[in-house]
C-alpha cells in the first residue's frame, strides 16, 4: 500500500494553474484531515465525490478562515 503524498499550499497551487490537479487533487493532496472533512461534507450536504462539490468544500473552508479571522480565532 502506497503512502499518501501531501504538499505544501503553494506547491498545490502550482500544480492547480499548470493544469495538472483538478479541486479534488487539490483536496486529497493537502492533508488527511480535509479529506475526512471533505468525505463528512459531502454526505451531509448530499454531494457527490467530484471537482465540483470539493471546489465548493475548498470555497466553504475560505469562508470558515475569514470568519475566524474575523473573530480573532485565527
Amino acid at each position: 500500500m502506497s503512502e499518501q503524498k501531501y504538499y505544501p499550499e503553494d506547491i498545490l497551487v502550482e500544480k492547480m494553474e499548470s493544469g495538472e490537479y483538478g479541486w479534488l487533487d487539490y483536496i486529497n493532496h493537502y492533508s488527511a484531515e480535509w479529506q475526512e472533512e471533505y468525505g463528512r461534507y459531502c454526505e451531509e450536504n448530499g454531494f457527490s465525490i467530484g471537482n465540483e462539490s470539493a471546489a465548493e468544500f475548498v470555497r466553504h473552508k475560505d469562508a470558515e478562515l475569514e470568519a475566524a479571522m474575523e473573530n480573532g480565532e485565527a
